[in-house]
């Protein structure tokens, strides 16, 4: 757990404090097309999502894993049940989940097209198309975790 703190959630947290420096300090949006301002309008939100989806889920699993009151074998057991559990006959933390996988696909997306920029059609469709995968993927595991098996 220690590992993937330092080598994935470390290095998140860098480039998401400083993007949400950035959103936050009130920079205005360069895009020139209506187009644009929404989706960079959109990628500020989807950020702000993952940000908070990422200390909410930090704080349900590595959290109790590092400070010893889970084991190993308790977690996943512990996020089913947080997965599955209802409010008022709603899955509320499997529905924010999904929204949390939902925004990172979005974001990563986002991010990867403009690192990308410049680079040809079907590059740009292909990024689009793992981030889709990569959503369906995320929701696939989430449904799975809060409903049981979807598949035989």
């Amino acid at each position: 757990m220690a590992a993937v703190l330092v080598l994935i959630w470390l290095p998140f947290s860098l480039l998401a404090g400083h993007e949400l420096r950035r959103v936050l300090s009130g920079a205005r949006l360069t895009a020139q097309t209506d187009r644009e301002r929404a989706l960079a309008a959109a990628e500020r939100l989807s950020l702000l999502v993952v940000v908070l989806f990422t200390v909410v889920h930090v704080a349900q699993t590595a959290w109790p894993l590092l400070s010893g009151s889970l084991t190993d074998a308790d977690l996943r057991p512990e996020l089913i049940l947080t997965l599955s559990t209802t409010n008022h006959g709603l899955p509320m933390q499997g529905a924010l989940y999904l929204c949390g996988v939902g925004a990172g696909s979005f974001y990563a997306v986002r991010q990867a097209l403009a690192a990308l920029a410049g680079a040809s059609s079907a590059t740009a469709r292909a990024v689009v198309a793992l981030g889709v995968l990569g959503y369906a993927l995320g929701s696939y595991a989430v449904i799975r975790c809060a409903s049981g098996q979807i598949f035989p």
